[in-house]
């Protein structure tokens, strides 16, 4: 939200129109908040958690488009090629466009069909998907509207009060996303009821 404050604001005007003020977000709003789903489901594309799959093993030969596969063969899935693919998402693969989740009324889609609905491939492919993958959406979904609905999020500023640059390249250690200072600053206005 810090390198892209166009997107946190089209995610906190969405949040300010269907939930307004008086009441933080619930997952009973999520069908009327497409663009804070599309938010989630960039993030995990954009950034999996995870670069490589779960390693598995065959259990009989095989062949995949002319290379055979023998049996006991420990194949890893490389996650982060196939959510950054521009043959499945286009050729901004690697930029973070929440918009590539959406129809032309702002509606939800699926995504690449390969993805089964996901959006994806962050929680692996076929029977053996993450089963906590439900839990992990709704978590990332209310966590997400939450912090957006409350807070906004900017840059750091250094000691002259100039915003300090964000290196969205650099904060990628392995997959994993490394923990970035930042300012948040109240959207709750003084005289609101809701406390944390």
């Amino acid at each position: 939200m810090i390198a892209h404050p166009e997107i946190q604001k089209r995610a906190q005007d969405e949040l300010d129109i269907v939930v307004g003020r008086s009441r933080p977000p619930t997952l009973a709003d999520a069908p009327n908040l497409p663009y804070i789903q599309a938010l989630v489901r960039e993030s995990l594309r954009w950034r999996a958690a995870l670069p490589l799959g779960i390693p598995h093993s065959t259990i009989e030969d095989d062949w995949y488009e002319g290379m055979f596969i023998p049996k006991g063969t420990v194949c890893i899935a490389n996650i982060w090629q196939c959510n950054l693919d521009p043959a499945s998402y286009g050729d901004d693969a690697s930029k973070f466009n929440p918009e590539r989740f959406l129809d032309e009324r702002g509606r939800l889609t699926s995504g690449p069909v390969e993805t089964r609905s996901n959006g994806h491939s962050t929680y692996g492919f076929g029977r053996r998907a993450c089963v906590g993958k439900h839990a992990a959406n709704d978590t990332l979904f209310i966590s997400m509207a939450t912090v957006l609905w409350a807070m906004r999020l900017e840059c750091p500023r250094d000691e002259s009060g100039k915003a300090v640059p964000l290196d969205i390249d650099t904060t990628v250690d392995t997959g994993m996303v490394s923990y970035v200072t930042v300012s948040i600053l109240s959207r709750l206005d003084a005289d609101s009821d809701f406390e944390f």
